[in-house]
């Protein structure tokens, strides 16, 4: 559901986040996090992918925190949506979720980072504004578990790397139609 954002007063405005989560009693920590950052706002409340597509159409937004593990589906397919819709927005995940299939589809699907629930309160909100800073946030254990398939030479994602035609040919890609 969409929230009331605090009025704008001096200062830049504060980011606008969206939380996709189906469990309330981790929505109600995240929620407890963003209110208590002064540079930060709740703009909306979702608790499903349909309800999160629903909601993407109302309200404006500058991250959005996204669990995979939804009631009618995966997280990844709302990545989707707000990447193709909402290309300026920033995605993170945030789930319980820690394997190379989740991270990679995640990652895949357009998030720009990947925090495992179990990260604390600051560590979140700290990670949100890296987020909203054009960094990537990803939890450590994640992060380790990469740098160690880049030395044993394995590919990092399984799914297709490359991005969708229209981008190619957007970011002159010598291959034009035929890379397609």
């Amino acid at each position: 559901m969409p929230v009331s954002l605090p009025g704008a007063g001096p200062g830049p405005a504060p980011l606008r986040i969206f939380l996709v989560e189906d469990e309330l009693g981790f929505a109600a920590r995240l929620k407890g996090i963003i209110a208590a950052q002064p540079d930060m706002a709740l703009a909306a409340h979702a608790q499903s992918v349909r309800e999160g597509l629903d909601l993407l159409a109302q309200v404006q937004v500058d991250v959005v925190l996204v669990d995979l593990g939804l009631p009618d589906g995966s997280g990844a397919e709302l990545i989707r949506a707000v990447r193709q819709s909402r290309p300026e927005c920033e995605i993170m995940v945030v789930t319980v979720f820690g394997d190379d299939a989740h991270v990679t589809e995640s990652i895949a699907a357009g998030a720009g980072g990947y925090l495992l629930k179990d990260c604390p309160d600051l560590e979140i909100a700290a990670q949100i504004r890296t987020l909203s800073a054009g960094g990537s946030p990803i939890s450590p254990i994640i992060a380790r578990r990469i740098l160690d398939r880049m030395r044993r030479g394995e590919r990092l994602l399984l799914l297709p790397c490359r991005p969708p035609c229209e981008l190619r040919r957007a970011n002159g890609c010598p291959l034009g139609k035929a890379a397609c």
